[in-house]
């Protein structure tokens, strides 16, 4: 074979090697990118791109070290020589090499003269080390930023590491560091949502303790209630609480909003009915007063708005409330339904009336006109109020619960806590696990038929 041939050999060949080597390359890079896409644990990808990067390289040793830019430490997350796992003393200064890469924010190749030239740099020795005679080290970027180091090692061969080896280290730096960031981010918003579903059960216990353990009860009547919140706390809310003559308050509310605001507003809503009904409302027995009931119901009312339009108007938040006060001697029931779903009275016969809206809801407007209205609940007559939650619950196809399905469920021989059980069976059954929007609240007040 001619000079010529032989030299057309010899570049056919090299061209072969390269061709092949860019093949098993773009394997390996595939096969860590996948394994990388897959993994969200940090020290979990530190280990695979290690364990890859000596099947590649057959390296002495590997090491893969996190470069903390606010200390200006090394931290050696990846660490393996002579196939024995070695640990490091926690975060060294990155020094030697090491310290040149971050700086350059460039790969290093040094394959002669490794450690002479380390100890002029001041490189840190790990004890039970070894000095290398060929090191190779690359940077992890993100963006701008140095975020470690990957470097091999040969304590054997000089010459032991090439340009293509370079290119190799880079790539798998990059992947590698795309992969970090990510798990970066992926842990900060896992701690964050963490700490918001911590904030968010102490919010709910919170809560739950602002809804009575027991509902107050008066012989001759039956009281029952049932809150199912939307989210991790609930913006409705429902109340029973004694006042003086032992009558009886009845509350049931529905902030505009959701979420941890409208719970906090209902937290509010709530205090303030409950504090101005117990210090002014019923102070003094009603024999002591010109004050009709109306009246100091309407004042209660009145100052709960006022306050909250006053103080948080710039909120913008309202909520609609039905606020009633009963007299279980008699069934007179006086109350005001601040742009409430209208309660129904359910009588004997099963028959519903309404109790319409008597006044906008609270802490929508300064000094709104609040009627009171009253009725008298029969023996065997029950008060069935609940939240817009109810009748506005979807199914599977978007389809509301509605009044239409509401009113045939209301029996006037049921017991309030079987009646409040057997809506929520009843609307279990239809929604079919679509999503609850709303909070969906319900009070039931029923007089016996014979006192």
């Amino acid at each position: 074979m001619t000079d010529s041939g032989m030299q057309k050999n010899s570049r056919r060949d090299a061209m072969e090697k390269l061709l092949q080597q860019r093949e098993d390359e773009l394997a390996i890079l595939t096969g860590v990118q996948l394994g990388l896409a897959e993994r969200l644990d940090v020290q979990a990808i530190y280990d695979l791109v290690g364990d890859k990067i000596r099947e590649i390289f057959d390296p002495d040793v590997v090491m893969l070290s996190t470069y903390h830019a606010d200390t200006n430490t090394v931290e050696h997350r990846y660490a393996i020589e002579v196939g024995e796992r070695i640990y490091s003393p926690g975060h060294l200064p990155p020094g030697g090499f090491r310290s040149l890469i971050i700086q350059s924010k460039q790969p290093l190749l040094e394959n002669t003269g490794v450690a002479d030239k380390a100890a002029k740099l001041g490189q840190p020795t790990i004890p039970g080390t070894v000095t290398p005679k060929s090191w190779l080290g690359v940077p992890m970027m993100v963006g701008d930023q140095v975020t470690g180091i990957l470097s091999l090692q040969s304590i054997t061969e000089e010459n032991a590491f090439d340009e293509s080896d370079v290119r190799l280290m880079q790539t798998l730096a990059a992947s590698m560091s795309v992969a970090l960031e990510n798990a970066r981010l992926w842990e900060q918003e896992h701690l964050y949502r963490q700490t918001l579903e911590r904030e968010f059960e102490i919010g709910r216990s919170i809560q739950a303790g602002f809804l009575p353990d027991e509902l107050p009860q008066r012989s001759g009547w039956e009281i029952a209630a049932r809150l199912k919140p939307a989210r991790e706390v609930a913006g409705d809310f429902y109340d029973v609480f004694n006042l003086s003559g032992g009558r009886l308050a009845l509350v049931i509310a529905d902030v505009c909003d959701k979420g941890l605001g409208a719970a906090l507003f209902m937290t509010l809503v709530r205090s303030l009915l409950r504090a101005v009904s117990n210090m002014n409302m019923y102070s003094r027995p009603l024999s002591h007063s010109r004050i009709t009931v109306k009246e100091k119901l309407r004042q209660v009312v009145c100052f709960t708005n006022n306050y909250i339009e006053e103080n948080h108007g710039r909120t913008g938040m309202f909520a609609t409330l039905f606020f009633a006060v009963l007299d279980p001697k008699n069934g007179v029931l006086k109350y005001v339904n601040c742009g409430h779903m209208p309660p129904l009275v359910v009588g004997r016969d099963g028959e519903t009336r309404a109790l319409a809206p008597t006044g906008p809801a609270v802490g929508a407007i300064r000094n709104p006109d609040f009627e009171v209205g009253e009725i008298v609940l029969q023996p065997g007559e029950y008060l069935f109020a609940y939240t817009d939650g109810l009748t506005d619950a979807e199914n599977l196809g978007g389809e509301n619960f509605t009044p239409a399905r509401l009113l045939p469920l209301l029996h006037a021989s049921v017991p309030p806590t079987t009646l409040v059980d057997k809506m929520m069976v009843e609307l279990d059954k239809f929604s079919l696990g679509a999503k609850q929007f709303d909070d969906i609240t319900m009070l039931v007040v029923k007089r016996a038929l014979h006192d």
